[in-house]
């Protein structure tokens, strides 16, 4: 099996992080037209923007990881936390690593670590229903549609600032 590895991320890795969601072979699957009209690419000085400086600082509720695969950079992890709730978020850069389970993988490695520091009971990440190949991955890792009878997340993370028009809500209780 392929070691995964989580790095955390640096300032100096935000190049890279850029890279591998606007500008890889991968990125037609997560934004911009003619599939998600709805959510452009952005450029690097709005992508900076929104992950600013604080975003590869340590420390804080904002984490960002590089995803290693048996020594090769592949891709980025991150999560905040709000409460006992964290969002998820990730992106492989690479379609040649896509279909051998580092996807959820890396979620379910986030996930035990953040069971076993005790402070999150719930992740949540909000896709695409477009992006049917991170829907499977997600719920491989083992999340499922959000059920506020089940789940209970924070009102910002099930219905506020959405990525996407066709937002899908998926939950993973940790523990």
């Amino acid at each position: 099996m392929r070691k995964i590895t989580l790095r955390p991320a640096s300032i100096e890795d935000r190049p890279t992080v850029y890279d591998w969601m606007a500008r890889s072979d991968a990125t037609a699957e997560m934004m911009g037209p003619p599939v998600f009209p709805d959510h452009p690419v952005p450029d690097f000085a709005e992508f900076c923007a929104d992950y600013d400086d604080a975003a590869f600082a340590a420390g804080g509720c904002f984490k960002m990881f590089i995803i290693g695969v048996d020594g090769e950079e592949v891709g980025v992890i991150h999560y905040w936390i709000q409460g006992r709730s964290a969002e998820v978020d990730m992106w492989i850069a690479d379609r040649r690593h896509w279909g051998s389970g580092t996807g959820a993988r890396t979620l379910r490695r986030v996930a035990e670590d953040l069971a076993r520091e005790g402070n999150v009971d719930t992740l949540v990440i909000r896709p695409s229903a477009r992006n049917k190949r991170a829907v499977a991955a997600y719920r491989k890792a083992g999340f499922e549609t959000y059920d506020p009878l089940r789940h209970d997340l924070p009102a910002k993370f099930v219905d506020e600032g959405l990525d996407y028009e066709d937002a899908v809500v998926l939950a993973m209780r940790l523990g």
